[in-house]
């Protein structure tokens, strides 16, 4: 599938020191009147902020590569992809990589086309997470005040945070549409497949 003009899919990597897989969290953004390596280098500065989700994510971690996916009119897509490196502060031990944060995209859009989600593993310290898997709610704040911190700065750079629906059999595919935001869920999410065996 190609993907819209004026948009691109993004999957940013983050790779653990302890983990010879990394994980990544893909997205789109809004990058009309942008080209492929423009979308790059704003979405790999959008995480430099102290407080920002890279002061959230192990400090065993770090943002290791970008891969734009660019839509274009008419052609093909056009893919910039390149390592970077920018380094994780979060100073507290965290629960294994099956165990990770569910961030819920939303839209002015209703229904299921209006949302999305992604998961972060490294995230969750143990300490802050109860024996029924509901997050510490003072720390669920502090993770959505920084997951604002990085959204708003994509939205500065000129890049904002976008839902790009998929097509579906049921009736024609909605347009790609902006976030208006991103919120944590209080539950942690399990992801089997990143459990070695």
């Amino acid at each position: 599938m190609t993907t819209h003009w004026g948009w691109s899919n993004v999957s940013l990597f983050i790779t653990n020191s302890t983990d010879p897989r990394p994980a990544a969290i893909t997205f789109g953004v809004n990058s009309e009147g942008k080209n492929a390596s423009d979308v790059w280098t704003a979405v790999t500065q959008s995480l430099s902020g102290a407080t920002s989700i890279k002061s959230k994510i192990s400090s065993q971690c770090a943002f290791s590569r970008c891969r734009v996916t660019h839509g274009t009119d008419g052609g093909d897509d056009i893919i910039f992809d390149q390592a970077f490196s920018q380094a994780c502060t979060g100073a507290l031990d965290v629960m294994p990589p099956n165990v990770a944060l569910l961030v819920h995209k939303r839209t002015a859009r209703g229904g299921r086309r209006g949302r999305g989600r992604f998961f972060i593993p490294w995230i969750l310290p143990d300490t802050y997470v109860a024996p029924n898997g509901v997050i510490d709610a003072t720390h669920l704040a502090s993770l959505n005040t920084s997951f604002n911190v990085w959204f708003t700065e994509l939205n500065t750079r000129g890049t904002p945070m976008a839902l790009l629906p998929q097509p579906s059999d049921l009736s024609s595919t909605p347009t790609p549409i902006n976030l208006t935001s991103l919120s944590c869920d209080p539950l942690v999410s399990t992801q089997r497949r990143r459990l070695h065996r």
